[in-house]
């Protein structure tokens, strides 16, 4: 019979250099300068400390963060100028929402010009209220229309 030969078990006693950790990878100390450099330029291994500091900042931006501070939604749709969105508000009530340049400019009178326009869509209804949607420089470029048929 064949003898099996015991394994050698061996203990490795070196003093670790200054610097190194118990699993061998090292760290070497960083001035914050050095740290913060070293973030922005992303130069840190996966798996260590300071990676995953990165992505948990990182993370935390993106959940965090409030939509508000974006500013990226604007106040006003840009549609076509044919183009009349409908959403609905209530029973037999609805929102509409259309492009000022398929408003009659020549009217004086923008709830009757809105009315005029929306009487072929909609049928017969009654503007509760509106309001005009502008851009940045104060332009109107639509309305969103609060109506209810009749």
């Amino acid at each position: 019979m064949a003898q099996l030969a015991e394994p050698k078990l061996s203990v490795d006693c070196k003093p670790k250099p200054p610097g190194s950790t118990l699993f061998g990878v090292e760290e070497d100390l960083l001035s914050p300068f050095q740290t913060i450099k070293s973030y922005i330029l992303w130069t840190h291994p996966r798996g260590g400390f300071h990676y995953d500091v990165m992505v948990t900042v990182i993370l935390a931006f993106i959940f965090l963060t409030p939509r508000s501070v974006f500013k990226d939604s604007p106040n006003y749709l840009r549609l076509h100028p044919n183009e009349i969105v409908v959403r609905s508000d209530g029973p037999d009530a609805f929102v509409y929402e259309l492009n000022a340049s398929g408003v009659a400019a020549t009217k004086s009178d923008t709830q009757k010009a809105l009315k005029e326009v929306l009487t072929p869509i909609a049928g017969s209804i009654e503007i509760t209220r509106y309001e005009a949607l502008r851009d940045s420089s104060g332009k109107v470029t639509g309305y969103r229309v609060w109506a209810h048929r009749l």
